[in-house]
């Protein structure tokens, strides 16, 4: 090796060349270079640190106990102070040789890759996820392997494809629980599922749990290390950054197995010595006080959350979502209408620059992640306004957003190109809508139309949980509400348009499944309505035997013309449900209502808070009021729900199990 040139050995310096700098960091460093940027990018809570735990510090920092370091493992008074917090949660760890104090979340993280996942391997990670997991599996010599969540289901993991996924080098799991970015908490049946897999293939899991204080959903957080008969193969990583305000002081633990701990401890040991002894006191004083500092910032984000979902609803032709349950994220689809909706990269960066409006590209999480972009709502309410009127603007611009130097130039063009179908796309329109008419006529199921302005996402959702309890129901994957979407959303196929094998694929698909359909006897169908004739044509493939009509308000949004066509575009949909005595369910105080010519018949159902003579809010079903006691966030979803409750009744539910969906006493799983 004598005389080789330093550049040469830095190339063999693996896995170095590998890494890259965190996609959110680098939102966040481009973003500093640039003035007045809103960012709703790096997830770092808006509030100080409290006052208690600082007051805690100073007196330390006065009595002169911080100017040393501390044991490897942590100040001794700490991690018997978090052996008593974990018993509180039916955990059972020994604070000598159980507990170790990190620097953050993401050392406890990378210490046990590195000294638990042999290089070679393979670590299981969601996708999408947290994006600094991927270089920390890299730095410990392993490759991540990727599982997609469904994004139907909340974001949830698919035991069949979980199982898929273990090889026999995979020698880890690492999920975010609750997940970052899309919210989800698994539920208590999916991490039993993982637990047995990896039991069975010899793999550890490692659950990440920073943002387990900030439920909002009924949905408890359930961790691995919860179950005892999964102990010695499981590991569990807290922080006090993110329940704490505390992200700049760099503190959080693992607990697990004395057998792993140990070799945590020496990974530890080498990293850093001992995280910051002035940080450790400052975790003490968390502990301390716990519930009564987590409980304002808890119901602060919970407003938050609702806000950004109002604002999301009132773009409903630029974002679909997933209402997240926990953490402070939200995950929005870029609808494929949206100039650059499959390059999150470019839009994200066109943000950036034209509305200086910080985001993170969606494909930053995971290659399941393209196509969205992750929000953060750990804002003040004031920056999430902005950065979404500003938004507003931006995806008014009459053109695509002027391209960077990092954006192909082909990619406006075949946004552009898009609006025009190619000869191929018109015949596989026609095909998809020919075998999906055949595959009704076969099966025949009572097929729910939603259509409207805003929130027909969550409408669609809403209708899916109090239906799929007492009838097999299926409804359309994510926004497949187009001439050639909705065949397929019939079909219960999908489709990458931008692919001619995949389109080839999917056409032999299509074949198959109107000879062999999957059988439902309620399909929950969106229409979307964006250009004059859309109705008809989409009349032509299903009719809907209930519609189901969303608000409008925000349709104004757009320009005149927009609006017009919405409004005329329903008088169809409406003037075919009256031809075939179709029932319909549509929002009491619309613009638009007066308009439409709704019969006298139609369900009217409001999507305002109205209280019963209890002071709760309410829904009117069959002449019989009901209390909501169920979670629901806007005024989207309050009517998302009313309007479910009307069209249970419809098909026959009984009130009792519709009056139990109201309150939230049911456990909804998709049948499919």
């Amino acid at each position: 090796m004598a005389g080789q040139p330093f550049s040469q050995a830095l190339k063999q310096a693996k896995p170095w060349e590998e890494l890259e700098l965190s996609p959110i960091k680098a939102i966040e460093l481009e973003a500093a270079q640039m003035p007045d940027v809103v960012s709703l990018a790096q997830g770092i809570p808006s509030f100080d640190t409290p006052a208690r735990i600082k007051n805690y510090v100073k007196q330390k920092l006065d009595e002169g106990s911080c100017a040393k370091y501390s044991l490897s493992p942590g100040l001794p008074a700490l991690r018997e102070l978090i052996s008593e917090h974990l018993r509180a949660e039916g955990m059972q760890y020994d604070p000598e040789s159980e507990i170790i104090v990190t620097c953050g979340s993401i050392e406890a993280i990378a210490a046990s890759l590195l000294a638990l996942v042999p290089p070679g391997s393979e670590v299981l990670v969601t996708s999408p996820t947290y994006t600094s997991y991927n270089n920390a599996i890299r730095l410990a010599g392993a490759t991540p392997r990727f599982v997609p969540l469904v994004e139907d289901l909340g974001f949830d993991l698919d035991p069949d494809l979980l199982a898929r996924s273990f090889t026999r080098k995979t020698k880890a799991v690492l999920i975010a629980q609750p997940n970052n970015p899309t919210g989800t908490i698994f539920p208590r049946t999916t991490i039993q599922v993982l637990l047995q897999l990896a039991e069975q293939h010899g793999a550890i899991v490692i659950s990440d749990e920073v943002y387990k204080e900030f439920v909002y959903a009924a949905e408890p957080v359930t961790s691995p290390a919860a179950f005892v008969a999964h102990r010695e193969r499981t590991v569990r990583v807290c922080s006090f950054s993110k329940a704490y305000a505390m992200t700049g002081w760099r503190v959080g633990f693992v607990h697990c197995d004395r057998r792993l701990a140990t070799r945590i401890l020496r990974v530890h040991d080498a990293l850093v010595t001992c995280a910051p002894v002035i940080s450790q006191y400052a975790a003490m004083a968390a502990l301390e006080h716990a519930e009564t500092l987590v409980a304002p910032f808890r119901e602060q984000f919970r407003a938050r959350r609702e806000r950004m979902i109002e604002q999301l609803d009132a773009l409903p032709e630029i974002f679909d979502y997933q209402k997240p349950d926990a953490a402070y994220f939200v995950f929005p689809r870029v609808k494929d209408t949206v100039p650059l909706a499959r390059d999150s990269r470019a839009l994200a960066h066109a943000l950036l620059h034209t509305a200086r409006v910080a985001v993170v590209p969606g494909v930053a999480f995971g290659p399941t992640g393209e196509g969205h972009l992750r929000l953060c709502f750990a804002r003040d309410l004031a920056d999430i306004d902005l950065a979404f009127e500003r938004m507003r603007r931006f995806f008014r611009l009459p053109a695509s957003p002027p391209r960077s130097r990092q954006q192909p130039t082909t990619q406006a063009s075949s946004s552009e190109a898009s609006t025009k179908p190619s000869w191929r796309r018109r015949l596989a329109t026609e095909v998809f809508s020919q075998l999906a008419r055949f595959s009704l006529r076969r099966y025949r199921p009572v097929v729910i139309g939603i259509a409207g302005g805003r929130g027909k996402t969550v409408a669609k959702r809403v209708v899916f949980e109090a239906l799929s309890p007492h009838l097999h129901v299926r409804t359309n994957p994510l926004s497949y509400n187009t001439e050639i979407g909705l065949p397929l959303a019939v079909l219960g196929i999908r489709l990458d348009t931008h692919e001619p094998r995949a389109l080839a694929n999917s056409l032999l698909q299509a074949l198959y499944r109107s000879l062999r359909p999957e059988r439902a006897a309620v399909l929950v169908l969106e229409y979307g309505l964006r250009q004059p004739g859309d109705a008809r044509r989409l009349l032509r493939i299903v009719e809907p035997d209930i519609l189901v009509l969303t608000p409008t308000t925000g349709a104004t949004a757009y320009d005149d013309p927009s609006s017009n066509t919405l409004r005329d575009e329903l008088a169809v949909l409406v003037q075919a449900a009256r031809e075939k005595g179709a029932p319909i369910v549509a929002c009491e105080n619309d613009s638009f209502s007066s308009a439409l010519g709704l019969p006298g018949t139609t369900h009217l159902v409001p999507s305002y808070s109205s209280n019963g003579p209890h002071g709760e809010t309410t829904a009117t079903v069959n002449g019989t009021e009901i209390p909501l006691r169920r979670e629901f966030v806007g005024e989207s979803e309050l009517y998302a729900l009313r309007a479910a409750l009307v069209v249970a009744h419809l098909l026959h539910v009984p009130m009792e199990h519709i009056q139990r969906f109201a309150v939230g006493c049911e456990r909804v799983e998709d049948p499919s």
